[in-house]
């Protein structure tokens, strides 16, 4: 399912970067660095912190995070 309609990003491509990457990830920002977009209207924010929150075993109801840009190194990123 499309979880973010400003890059068309699904919660199957999120989920696969999220458990692939050799890498923790610590925002949803960082997660988008690596799939080579970035937040934008950040309402799709709280649907990947809660796929961080399942990797991490933590079955918390996920807080709203802010938009903010934090870049992480990944090695899925595609370099142009």
């Amino acid at each position: 399912m499309i979880i973010c309609s400003c890059n068309v990003i699904t919660d199957t491509a999120v989920r696969n970067v999220v458990t692939t990457a050799d890498i923790t990830f610590g925002s949803p920002a960082q997660v988008y660095d690596c799939l080579g977009c970035s937040v934008q209207c950040g309402l799709c924010s709280r649907s990947v912190k809660r796929i961080l929150d399942e990797r991490q075993g933590d079955t918390a109801t996920a807080a709203v995070w802010p938009v903010h840009a934090e870049p992480a190194p990944c090695e899925l990123m595609s370099v142009a």
